[in-house]
């Protein structure tokens, strides 16, 4: 199939990702249904059926899509209706590379950046390619390390007058905010934006290719390149890095072809063209309050529906490669981002009934507010059942566990871990049909046990995040709003199990109720429970192995967990690990004093300030000038206030004996 059957291809990827989803409900619906047929079938057992069904659809339909997007990589297919760009195209007249920070580590960051820079400038087409670091910091120390990174990244690239950098006084809107404000400053001068998070890195010749990609398809207004996870050691990371490797391009492929050019947007690693992002992903605040009202915190979501409302295509590009971001070194890092992300997909519930959305869209909505909303209603389901498991007589109880024992228990049984485990199996696949590939993970054997493993570690965590979902979940309807925290990026040292444990304090509990409980069930069924109650009795040393660099390191000695990056990393990934050991800047103790310590860091600071159109709050800045001049600490906020005014700054000078 090429792409004079695009449209055919089209159809049968969403044929096959909706209708094997509602095919696949039903059968296991029919089954479950059956299990609960042996003492009669009343309303509350129906009711229970049609909640089994529901949870059971997202899991289908996240299994129809990695088997679409399987054999779509296999057979190598070209997208349909997405033209491929001649590699000698010229490319648009202006890219911008933007770069949102919010309390980042300055030097991790511009090593990322210099990397790119360098690899750009070997093409002779880089020169069109202009960066941006735009920063939301908060920080005051995190902010001067920020304009001295910058400094410094310059020197090292030779001067970089394509190496930019601005920071926002006012904070409005957050990360969607700090692009939007981009947009209406300098948007004009740029024909695209490839949009980054502060641990993004991509390949040069995957910047080229996407520029290219976007001039050749005057309808695209987004293309998407799916980033893999690297640079981290500890076990927990590693272990993600090794499932992203293995998923991610059957879930890319997966979307690309049924989402066609009503794709989606992962917030990052990704080419937009500016002028139709400008005009139609304007982000309304949400009426209400927080958590639910105000700035939509998962903007990207909503931006890839706008666009499509407006006729732009939204589209993924899972065979370009390239594209890297680092994952959180821990669980539990992982779960606060999770909190973010809970708070920011469930807004979308006010999203939907908008006006003009494409069917797709909408289903892409859904899907990210069942990717959190499902674990209450799991957690339900899983209290019901053991609720009217527990109201049985004993006959009852025991025709229950001969059910469980059935041909029908087992189809189920063998259908849910289908639906769990495929995917990854399907990933190993693509992995292991690839000589290059295999060599580059360690060989098939080791690649399988590595997968194998990783299943295994899934299945301990699996009820440990549900726990964590429910939670935020519930913070969330209670009206707890969980503001805009920075990212942790860093390894580190292994987790305290005292920390570990009273971090997952309300998992182990659950757990040791799960065992009572699980002594009172039917032998039939509590094997089936079993693994929820040993995952949550672990959590705590879970947590703790999982955060421990020295385990990480194990398990690379041992070839486990091998990523392609590890083992022949890129050019433009080896370039930015080196920087990254070698720090521009020191990170200074704090703000207003490593500027009165340092006189050209002052006087860049003073000409970066003065740039700056947005003064901070007039009651704010007094309060802070009142207490520097009695000698009184500063807050956060308040150090930052001096730091971002040209006349309190003077004044401040003044006071110290160093006015200039």
């Amino acid at each position: 199939m090429g792409l004079s059957r695009g449209g055919l291809v089209g159809f049968a990827s969403r044929t096959a990702v909706i209708g094997g989803s509602l095919a696949t409900t039903a059968i296991a619906a029919w089954a479950f249904q059956d299990l609960l047929n042996w003492g009669g079938f009343g309303l509350a057992d129906g009711l229970y059926v049609a909640l089994f069904a529901f949870l059971t659809f997202w899991l289908a339909f996240s299994f129809w899509n990695a088997i679409v997007g399987a054999f779509a990589a296999l057979n190598a297919w070209r997208q349909p209706g997405l033209s491929k760009p001649d590699p000698e195209d010229p490319l648009p007249d202006r890219t911008a590379i933007l770069v949102p920070v919010y309390n980042e580590d300055p030097n991790r960051v511009f090593a990322n950046i210099a990397a790119m820079y360098e690899g750009l400038a070997r093409h002779p087409e880089g020169r069109t390619f202009d960066f941006f670091v735009l920063s939301d910091t908060t920080d005051p120390r995190i902010w001067v390390a920020e304009e001295a990174a910058w400094f410094a990244a310059r020197r090292l690239l030779q001067g970089a007058g394509a190496l930019h950098y601005r920071r926002r006084t006012k904070n409005e809107g957050r990360k969607a905010g700090n692009i939007a404000d981009f947009c209406r400053r300098w948007g004009v001068h740029y024909e695209a934006m490839v949009v980054l998070d502060a641990d993004s890195l991509m390949a040069p010749e995957t910047l080229l290719t996407m520029a290219r990609t976007l001039k050749a398809n005057p309808r695209l207004g987004l293309l998407q390149v799916p980033p893999t996870l690297i640079n981290r050691s500890t076990l927990f990371a590693r272990l993600q890095q090794w499932a992203s490797m293995i998923a991610t391009p059957v879930l890319a492929y997966g979307l690309a072809f049924w989402g066609l050019g009503q794709g989606n947007f992962w917030g990052h690693n990704a080419i937009i063209r500016t002028r139709a992002f400008t005009e139609a992903c304007g982000l309304p605040d949400l009426p209400g309050r927080k958590p639910f009202g105000g700035h939509i915190m998962s903007h990207d979501f909503v931006e890839a529906a706008l666009l499509v409302r407006a006729g732009w295509e939204v589209r993924m590009a899972p065979d370009l490669g390239g594209s890297w971001e680092e994952p959180p070194p821990t669980a539990l890092d992982h779960a606060m981002r999770d909190r973010r992300w809970c708070q920011g997909n469930l807004q979308h519930g006010k999203v939907l009934p908008a006006r003009g959305l494409h069917w797709v869209s909408r289903l892409h909505l859904a899907q990210g507010i069942m990717a959190y909303l499902s674990s209450p209603i799991w957690l339900a389901f899983l209290l019901l059942g053991l609720a009217i498991v527990a109201v049985q007589s004993p006959a009852e109880g025991a025709a229950s566990a001969a059910g469980e024992q059935s041909g029908t228990a087992l189809l189920l049984t063998g259908l849910i871990a289908s639906l769990l485990f495929l995917p990854r199996l399907l990933g190993l696949l693509l992995v292991l049909t690839s000589p290059a590939q295999r060599r580059r993970v360690g060989g098939a054997f080791r690649a399988t046990v590595s997968t194998l493993l990783e299943i295994f570690a899934s299945i301990l965590l699996s009820p440990v995040m549900l726990i964590w979902h429910v939670r935020f979940v519930f913070e969330i309807f209670s009206g707890r709003d969980g503001g805009w925290n920075s990212q942790t990026r860093d390894d580190g040292a292994t987790l305290p199990f005292s920390f570990a444990f009273a971090a997952t304090r309300a998992q182990f509990l659950a757990g040791v109720a799960s065992v009572g409980l699980l002594a009172l069930l039917p032998s039939g069924l509590a094997w089936w429970f079993s693994p929820i109650a040993v995952g949550l009795l672990l959590a705590p040393v879970t947590l703790w192995l999982g955060s421990s660099p020295g385990m990480g390191q194990l398990t690379r000695a041992a070839g486990l967990f091998l990523i392609p990056e590890e083992t022949a990393p890129p050019r433009v990934i080896r370039r930015a690990n080196e920087l990254a050991k070698h720090p521009l800047v020191a990170m200074p103790d704090g703000g207003l004093q490593a500027l009165l310590r340092d006189r050209r860091l002052l006087l860049l600071h003073r000409a970066l300030v003065a740039a700056a159109d947005d003064p901070p709050a007039p009651e704010l800045l007094q309060r802070a000038l009142a207490k520097q001049a009695s000698g009184q600490p500063l807050e956060r906020n308040e150090e930052a206030a001096l730091l971002s005014d040209p006349e309190a700054l003077a004044r401040v000078l003044v006071e110290s004996g160093q006015a200039a």
